[in-house]
């Protein structure tokens, strides 16, 4: 059991009557939350209510009016919605941080992309690729290949996902690499996680939390934010391919 610990195992009262917390999440630390909910009710005294979605999809909703108590993030996207006045002013807490890997199908041959040049032969080489659209490692991949000069070439190849796991239609055979933060990829079975982008090519994505500016759950969210410290914790991220902060 990941949650050993004594203090850990103390029981804490659930108040039933008392409205879930709401936390917003980018599908990068899902199986993070997923895995601690049991802990983060116990801390809390609360149930959890999670929205997961990539960064920017969470920001449309979260413009359009819909409401937490904290929400984890990209740290840019924590500062921009700051500014506008929805989080906190500086509530922002960075977490974890995050690098784009890549993963061919459980068993396939994994391609070279052990440099700026082995990655851009292998693009351009690879038949298929499956890419976000909207979470951080789409954008910055997005970026990528036009910095290399190989837009086009991509892009005429490549699958991209408004939403979700980029390693879900390569475990189905239906694309041959997938490209994504490593958290993302390793909650797809049926894949190999071959390798990260090379340094010279990567691009490290910090994940914050932040509070919303109507949320009166001070004591729970401290609750929180200690939690995501403990020794146990940290074990719990980078199992998840995220390295903590």
């Amino acid at each position: 059991m990941i949650f050993s610990n004594s203090k850990l195992e103390k029981k804490t009262t659930m108040t039933s009557n008392s409205k879930p917390l709401k936390i917003f999440s980018t599908l990068a630390v899902r199986n993070v939350l997923n895995t601690i909910t049991p802990e983060l009710e116990r801390v809390t005294g609360r149930s959890i209510e999670f929205d997961f979605g990539a960064t920017v999809q969470l920001c449309e909703k979260i413009r359009a009016g819909s409401r937490g108590d904290i929400i984890f993030a990209v740290d840019s996207a924590i500062d921009a919605l700051a500014t506008e006045a929805i989080l906190r002013p500086a509530s922002r807490i960075d977490l974890v941080s995050s690098d784009v890997g890549m993963a061919v199908r459980q068993g396939a041959k994994a391609p070279d992309i052990s440099t700026v040049e082995a990655l851009k032969a292998t693009l351009l080489a690879t038949p298929s690729i499956v890419m976000s659209k909207q979470g951080a490692s789409g954008l910055y991949f997005a970026q990528l290949i036009k910095q290399l000069g190989i837009e086009q070439e991509v892009l005429a190849k490549a699958t991209v996902l408004a939403e979700g796991l980029t390693g879900e239609p390569v475990a189905r055979g239906e694309a041959v690499l997938a490209v994504q933060q490593m958290s993302e990829l390793m909650q797809v079975s049926g894949i190999d996680i071959f390798a990260k982008l090379p340094p010279a090519a990567q691009q490290s994505t910090i994940f914050s939390l932040g509070i919303f500016k109507e949320s009166t759950e001070d004591q729970a969210i401290s609750a929180i934010v200690a939690l995501m410290r403990t020794p146990a914790v940290i074990e719990v991220i980078r199992g998840q391919g995220l390295d903590p902060l």
